[in-house]
């Protein structure tokens, strides 16, 4: 089972931006998929994205629960789980969404987005342009 210890300060900054209403997935964002907000795949392993699932109720690509003190429903893919780790935690530091495991710290700067926003960005054309 994966677990993420969330602090109080993360917790309140995702509620405040409504992102414990919908389901959320974790990604590694490596410039592919219908959730990347950014990056290519040089980048893989160096970003990670909060996305929230405003759009739908569940994507069965991200099946992997990840149990958290928050009671936030958050999943990822079997594949993400390869660059996340154990005892994963999310907290601020900085005035940013910073994740770390067991060997450290993953990135001092998690993204978030909503599907949505993402869904339409990409009609725009904007998404599409990855770094690499």
């Amino acid at each position: 089972m994966v677990k993420m210890t969330i602090s109080q300060d993360a917790i309140n900054f995702l509620r405040n931006r409504g992102y414990d209403k919908h389901e959320i997935i974790l990604i590694v964002d490596g410039g592919g998929g219908d959730y990347s907000i950014e990056g290519g795949s040089c980048n893989i392993g160096m970003d990670y994205s909060l996305i929230s699932l405003d759009t739908m109720k569940h994507d069965s690509r991200y099946s992997v629960k990840i149990e958290n003190n928050a009671d936030f429903e958050i999943y990822t893919s079997d594949y993400d789980l390869a660059f996340l780790g154990d005892n994963l935690v999310l907290d601020i530091h900085d005035t940013t969404l910073r994740l770390r495991n067991d060997s450290g710290i993953l990135t001092g700067a998690v993204k978030i987005a909503k599907a949505s926003f993402l869904a339409e960005q990409a009609k725009k054309g904007i998404i599409n342009q990855k770094n690499c």
